[in-house]
This record gives structure tokens, sequence and C-alpha cells, in this order.
């Protein structure tokens, strides 16, 4: 009894679905033509803080016996990026009996920027002290959000048990095939010269070719090794950053206080296109 039930059980299922399907097939035989799918432009242009909707813009879907479908179109998949800031952004709408219209539409995103890197802190270490300067390094992106789990280190030359000047090479994709690749410098000092501790706003900045740098706006404060602000402190700027050539550029910052104490810092400066 019990494979008679199993073989029954099996002929059913089967028999359900072809009746599924020569249902499907009647009503198309009933409907065949497919729906219309169109876009009154070649190109949409769309900020990156763009809501879903706003990719809707300018598309009407329509059927003959259906009639109006465009409320029902649906946002399919986004391309690699044809150029910066430029993809494909495909759409499907089907009718009654599931026959799909598919149209794919070029899509600028007039506000995009490359994905950024970012730092948690400087990348400054005291000899001996052992260290990862890869896991203070971030990055973030207008479209995709954070990045920074999809860093990746590509390159080091980093020695963390000797004083000295250093590079670590990282690269960030986001998912539409933009990838930036940077070298950032690495310091390590010794404990010595990190009795003060000079805070910044931010460790890493880009700024745009061309535009102006003023490294003194950089720096938030001067504090010693119990946290106290250090009141009146000598700072030493040197910059070495050429805002009129892309490229990594550093600030070096050193103070010292009136009891000789002393500290320093470098901030990173990228200067982009």
């Amino acid at each position: 009894m019990k494979y008679i039930r199993i073989t029954m059980m099996f002929l059913f299922v089967v028999s359900l679905g072809l009746y599924g399907l020569s249902w499907v097939k009647e009503k198309q035989l009933e409907d065949s033509t497919k729906p219309s799918l169109t876009s009154d432009r070649e190109e949409m242009e769309l900020s990156v803080d763009y809501e879903e909707g706003d990719l809707l813009e300018g598309l009407t879907a329509s059927d003959a016996k259906d009639g109006d479908l465009t409320d029902q179109i649906i946002v399919g998949s986004f391309s690699q990026f044809l150029e910066p800031g430029v993809c494909n952004v495909s759409y499907v709408v089907f009718d009654s009996v599931n026959q799909p219209a598919v149209l794919t539409r070029k899509t600028r995103f007039t506000d995009y920027r490359s994905p950024q890197f970012t730092l948690s802190q400087p990348l400054v270490f005291r000899a001996g002290a052992g260290s990862n300067a890869v896991s203070q390094v971030g990055a973030n992106d207008v479209l995709d959000g954070d990045l920074t789990s999809l860093v990746r280190l590509v390159g080091s030359d980093v020695n963390y048990r000797e004083e000295g000047e250093y590079s670590i090479q990282v690269e960030v994709s986001n998912s539409f095939g933009d990838t930036q690749e940077a070298s950032l410098p690495v310091h390590i000092v010794e404990g010595s010269n990190a009795a003060l501790e000079i805070e910044l706003m931010e460790p890493l900045v880009y700024v745009k070719k061309g535009e102006g740098f003023d490294p003194n706006l950089y720096v938030e404060s001067v504090e010693d090794a119990d946290g106290n602000l250090v009141q009146g402190p000598s700072l030493t700027v040197e910059s070495s950053v050429n805002n009129q050539e892309a490229g990594c550029y550093e600030v070096h910052y050193q103070v010292t206080n009136e009891q000789g104490l002393s500290g320093e810092t470098w901030l990173t400066v990228i200067v982009r296109e």
C-alpha cells in the first residue's frame, strides 16, 4: 500500500505540472502579443542619492490585452561601469500570462566620485610595539557605502621593529568595478618622541586638484600621556603637499612643550583629479 500511495502521489504531481504547463500555453496562445516597455530618453541622469522611484522616471509599459503596465515595471540589474559613473540599468515588465518585455537604459550618476580610503588613526607606530597598519585602513563609496571589509593589502615593506619610513599599498573596488589604489606612508618612531599626542581632525583627507589647502586647519588638540590638554605648545608644520598635481602627500606635525616633552604625527593627503 505504501508504494501505491507514493506512485499515486507522484502521478498527481506530474499531472498537476502538465496541467499548469498546458494552461500557460493556452493563455499564451490566447495572448501572443508581448507587452511593450519604452523610455522617453536614451540616457538617464541621477544623483548618487537616488531613490528607487527615480530609476523609473520616463518609463512606460503597456500591453494590448492588459492595458497600462507602467506601475508593474521592475528594476532589474546594474551593469559594471562603462566609464566612471555611467552604467546600464535593465528593466522588465510582465503581462498577465508572464510574457516579458525587457529594456536597458544608460544611466549617468552626475555627482559620482570613486571610492575613497579612510584611516581610523594616523599610520604612526612605536618601534617594537607590534601592529598592523592595514587594520587602520577603511574605504567608503557614494553608491555602495562602507567598503572597509573589501580593502585589500597588495604590498608592504613595513618593519614594525625598526624605526623608519615605510609604506603599504592597498586597493578597493565597488560593485560597479571601480577599483582604486593608494600607497600610504607608514612611520615607525621611537617611544621617546611620543610623550605628547597631536590629535588631528582627520588622519587622511582628500583634496581636489587645484583647491586650496591649509595644513594648520587639521590640528584639533595636543594632549599629554594622561589625556590632558597642553596649552601653548610650540608646533612645527612641514607640508609636502602639491595641490596642483594628483598624488599622495604628507604633512608632518611636531610639538614641544616648556618641559621639553615632544610628540609628532603625520597627516596623509591625497590630491585627486
